[in-house]
């Protein structure tokens, strides 16, 4: 059914109980450290936010040409063959890469950037 969020083994119980919450209304979890790690990456990758498609996988450009569209996760998950649980994973991955909180803001960046997809 996909992934709705990644726990390291190394966790304290707590977290384990802090992550459900979001994973069971329908959100992803990601620690903070993955989050840190991301823009981490972010911020150093200069090139790749140069590159006319912004240092994105060819997965995330996939998601990102439908998201732009304005479809919504169950037909970007039908039309890629993918879980719900992967598609929310690459749109959150997708908000990071592109520096914003939601869709419209991630049209918005598209066209700004004048990304290719």
């Amino acid at each position: 059914m996909g992934a709705m969020g990644f726990i390291p083994k190394t966790a304290p119980p707590q977290v384990l109980i802090a992550a459900l919450h979001p994973v069971l209304s329908g959100g992803v979890y990601l620690p903070p450290a993955v989050l840190r790690h991301l823009e981490i990456r972010d911020s150093v990758s200069q090139t790749a936010l140069n590159s006319p498609c912004h240092g994105l996988t060819q997965r995330q450009r996939e998601v990102l040409a439908l998201l732009v569209q304005g479809k919504p996760n169950k037909l970007i998950c039908r039309e890629l063959d993918m879980a719900g649980g992967a598609v929310k994973i690459h749109i959150t991955a997708l908000f990071a890469a592109l520096h914003v909180d939601n869709r419209t803001q991630a049209m918005a960046a598209v066209s700004k950037l004048g990304l290719k997809l």
